[in-house]
This record gives structure tokens, sequence and C-alpha cells, in this order.
């Protein structure tokens, strides 16, 4: 399993009005941003590992990044098993709900861009 789910996509127009809306909705807050990027993270690390998404667009061409973020604390616990970045997509024993509750609120946004949902 990759550290980062990725998905590449065409998309014409402006994403960040949407991309935007969704954080909003989604309680995903908005960490960085340029012209070309977007950063933003769900939850701080207290009760579930912060799930962070970031979204780039070039003209047409946009890509979405989504992982699950671990700190030192809950890695030592695992015994180093659990790498400090985890994909979202489904399978596995690892972080089961905190890559639930991200690809469940990640897949709204892909409904609204109109790409196929993460299983």
């Amino acid at each position: 399993m990759s550290n980062r789910t990725t998905i590449s996509f065409k998309h014409t127009g402006d994403i960040w009005p949407i991309v935007e809306g969704w954080g909003r909705e989604n309680s995903f807050n908005l960490k960085e941003t340029s012209p070309t990027n977007r950063l933003y993270q769900k939850g701080i690390g207290f009760l579930v590992a912060p799930m962070m998404l970031q979204a780039s667009c070039n003209g047409e061409q946009c890509t979405l990044d989504a992982w699950v973020r671990v700190n030192v604390l809950v890695r030592l616990m695992a015994l180093f098993i659990i790498s400090s970045e985890m994909s979202i997509e489904s399978g596995g024993f690892r972080l089961v709900a905190p890559r639930s509750i991200a690809r469940n609120a990640i897949n709204k946004l892909l409904v609204k861009l109109g790409q196929p949902q993460i299983p």
C-alpha cells in the first residue's frame, strides 16, 4: 500500500469553489494555499489521526492526494509498523477509522467533481 492515495483527472473550469465548499461542509480546514495548490486538514490528531487532502490544478490537469498523517506516539505504540503517512483506500487493518472517515469525505468531493469514488 502506498503512503498516499492519488487521483489525477482533467477538469474544465475552476475547481477551487467546489473544493472550498466541500472543505467547509466536511470540516476540512485550509492549511496552505497558492494559485495552483490547496492543502486541507481535518482533525488535529487527539482522538483520530489528522486526515489530509492536497489539491493541485494546473490548467485542466488536476490531482488530489489524500492521506492520514500519523504522529510518532501512535507509531511508537504500534512498534513502528505504521508509517508516518497512510493512504485512504479500503483494505488492511491499520488506522481503519480515520482512513474510512477520510475516504467517505473525499468521495463526496469526487462525486461533485464527476470522478469515480475511491473503493
